[in-house]
């Protein structure tokens, strides 16, 4: 029996809206994902936690030997699974304290429209995510910035010189209740 995820990737595969066919570019295939077991779940759990754990000890909490815990982390980084390890940076403790959640709407949705507005928001440091979303936006961007200054001029450069943004909110973060990185697993 398949299971309900490939359902649900096979009929977005298929899915027609408004006259035109959605395409899914750079989708994961969910039937060629690798199942997780527990031990895996387990180290994954640990090193979004802590990545810079030492691999002996990474085993020991685990319940692996450390060449077992060294192959199967191995592994899920070949897999893909483990994009890439990163240090979580203190924005305030390096010059950036300023947080902002910023939706947008484009005029219009083809990628040959967004492809300037795309080249902007991989060039520009204060961005520091921004995803195409489903819903009353287009588009939620977060940024951490130095100052209201730049908070302007990269309205300035991002929204006001683009033609194809029909408008944006912009939500000053005052408070960060939680700040977890990645998937739950």
């Amino acid at each position: 029996m398949p299971r309900v995820l490939d359902f649900c990737a096979a009929y977005l595969r298929i899915f027609v809206q408004y006259g035109s066919v959605i395409k899914l570019i750079g989708a994961v295939e969910l039937r060629d994902m690798p199942e997780l077991d527990q031990i895996d779940t387990k180290i994954l759990r640990q090193l979004q936690e802590n990545a810079d754990v030492p691999n002996a000890e990474l085993a020991d909490r685990i319940g692996l030997s450390p060449s077992a815990c060294l192959r199967r982390v191995a592994k899920l980084r070949q897999s893909g699974m483990i994009r890439k390890t990163v240090a979580v940076i203190d924005p305030a403790q390096v010059g950036r304290p300023l947080g902002a959640v910023i939706n947008l709407e484009f005029h219009r949705h083809g990628n040959q429209f967004r492809q300037d507005f795309i080249r902007k928001v991989r060039k520009l440091d204060a961005v520091r995510q921004c995803h195409v979303v489903t819903g009353e936006v287009t588009g939620v961007m977060i940024l951490q910035m130095r100052d209201m200054a730049e908070y302007t001029a990269l309205c300035e450069t991002l929204f006001d010189a683009d033609d194809n943004i029909v408008w944006y909110r912009t939500y000053i973060i005052t408070e960060t209740l939680k700040d977890e990185f990645g998937p739950a697993i």
